[in-house]
Order: structure tokens, then C-alpha cells, then sequence
């Protein structure tokens, strides 16, 4: 009875996910291998097609993309690599962190459901994390028409079933390494679509920004504690106080004095790293 009750609840569930495709004119490309899922995207938008509400999904990435020099590492087959092209001409270029703070609690929410279990934050300005490990992965580019935004593509990389990662990267974890379950990796994929594109669809709303904005410091990795970070060629002992609206974060040294940090200006340490590595995370 609970194995047919179990299949029962999973066809329901993949209806849901295919009529919430239709509804949403969603085609997904898969590819066995590509470049980069941010690049592919961003080719065809280059050339004039019309990619919103495309996404594409690969096994393999061979250039996979991470923010500035960094690259994303993934055995092939082991974890979910994807992009997603959204239309947000409704929002104003000035608002563009909203893109990320939206991606990112949607992410969280989905894996919530997957992980039931508490530590999932956000490090900012949009990686996930379980505790102190890096579980997901983001590179958002944005498209800009006067004052107002064109095209997202949102490109997700998320650890799901690899066990063991290079010794080059600090601080990595995967789905099965919290739970030690397998996981199918497609079911995870229309779960964080969902979740996407709902977020992003509530910021039509302005009244949705504060409940973002709450929801998002709620999750902030590290947010109001004191820890170590690198600034400006030097260690600093310093505490996050939030963002601005234009997603720089705002950090107090001991003597009280602000800082405001973009992306890159700053290095987070894990909690095992000594200062003296200078880790990139």
C-alpha cells in the first residue's frame, strides 16, 4: 500500500512540474556535454534569438563558469549544472541584486525540502551553503535596456550525488554527503526551477522586496557574527550588518568603523583554513 500511495504522490508530483513547464512556455535542452550552460545562453542571446524561458542542462561542463576567474569542478553525471534565461524588464537596473536574493532563497527553500535538516545559509552574495561547506554554486548575468533590466541568465551549479572532491577546492559538499542518499538529479532540477521562477515572478511586486530582504538576511552565512576576512592585502576581524540596495555587503571592524564591500573585495575564511591561506571561497 505505501509503495503505491509513494508512486501515486510522485505522478502527481511530475504532472505538477509538466503543466508548471507548459504554463510557463519552459523548454529545457539537455547536453551530454557543453562549454558552459551560462555561455550557450548567452551566444544565442548575442545573436538576437529570443532565449527567455530556455534552459539548458548539462552532464559535463568543460568550461564550467564561476564569478570573475573561478571555474566550477563536477564529475560528469554527479551534480546539477544548468542556466536559466528569465524576461525581468519589469525591474530597474538598480534593483538587479533582487535577481540574486531571489535565485538564492528559492534555492534554499527547495533544498529544504530535499535536506530537512537545519544549516542552509547563503553566503553572500549568493553561494549555498550547509554549515561551513560550499553545497551550490551561482553566476548571474544580466542584460540592461536604459534603466531598466532585459534578460537574466542564471547559471546554478549544485553538488548532488559526488562523494569526493579536489584538494584544490577548500571547503566543497554535496546532497549525498549530508544525507548519504542518492538522489535523481532531474527531480532536484524541476524542484529549483519551480521555486526560480516563482521568486523571480513575485518581484513584479514591490512589496515582495521587504519580505526578500528578511528572508534572505534571515539565511546570510555568518550574518552578525565576528570571523576573520580578507581586506585589502590584509587580515581583518570583522562583522557582517547587512547589504545595501545595490547588494554591497556592509561589514564594522572592532573599532567601529564601516566598511562596504562588492564582490571581490573580500575573502571569507573557513572556519579550518588558517588567515595565512588567503582561501577564495
Amino acid at each position: 500500500m505505501k509503495t503505491i500511495l509513494k508512486k501515486f504522490c510522485l505522478f502527481l508530483f511530475f504532472q505538477r512540474e509538466c503543466d508548471f513547464l507548459m504554463k510557463n512556455n519552459l523548454k529545457i535542452f539537455h547536453f551530454d556535454e557543453i562549454n558552459s550552460t551560462n555561455s550557450f545562453l548567452y551566444d544565442k542571446l548575442a545573436v538576437g534569438e529570443d532565449v527567455s524561458g530556455v534552459v539548458a542542462v548539462a552532464e559535463h561542463q568543460t568550461a564550467g563558469r564561476g564569478m570573475g576567474k573561478n571555474h566550477w569542478e563536477s564529475e560528469r553525471g554527479e551534480n546539477l549544472l544548468f542556466s536559466i534565461a528569465l524576461n525581468v524588464n519589469y525591474l530597474k537596473a538598480e534593483d538587479q541584486f533582487k535577481i540574486s536574493q531571489a535565485v538564492s532563497v528559492a534555492i534554499v527553500d527547495a533544498l529544504q525540502e530535499v535536506i530537512r535538516k537545519p544549516g542552509l545559509m547563503i553566503k553572500w552574495p549568493n553561494d549555498i551553503y550547509f554549515h561551513d561547506k560550499k553545497l551550490c554554486g551561482m553566476l548571474i548575468q544580466n542584460t540592461i535596456d536604459g534603466r531598466m533590466m532585459g534578460i537574466t541568465i542564471i547559471g546554478i551549479g549544485l553538488n548532488i550525488n559526488q562523494l569526493q572532491f579536489s584538494d584544490d577546492l577548500p571547503n566543497p559538499i554535496s546532497l549525498k554527503n549530508i544525507t548519504g542518499e542518492e538522489y535523481n538529479i532531474d527531480d532536484i532540477l524541476n524542484q529549483l526551477i519551480v521555486k526560480i521562477v516563482d521568486n523571480v515572478e513575485n518581484l513584479k511586486s514591490k512589496e515582495y522586496f521587504e519580505v526578500l530582504n528578511k528572508k534572505y538576511t534571515e539565511k546570510l552565512y555568518r550574518y552578525r557574527q565576528w570571523a576573520d576576512y580578507y581586506y585589502k592585502n590584509k587580515v581583518k576581524s570583522l562583522i557582517i550588518k547587512g547589504f545595501d540596495c545595490f547588494g554591497r555587503l556592509l561589514l564594522e571592524d572592532k573599532s567601529g568603523e564601516e566598511i562596504v564591500c562588492d564582490v571581490k573585495e573580500l575573502q571569507f575564511f573557513p572556519p579550518s583554513c588558517s588567515p595565512d591561506s588567503e582561501a577564495d571561497v
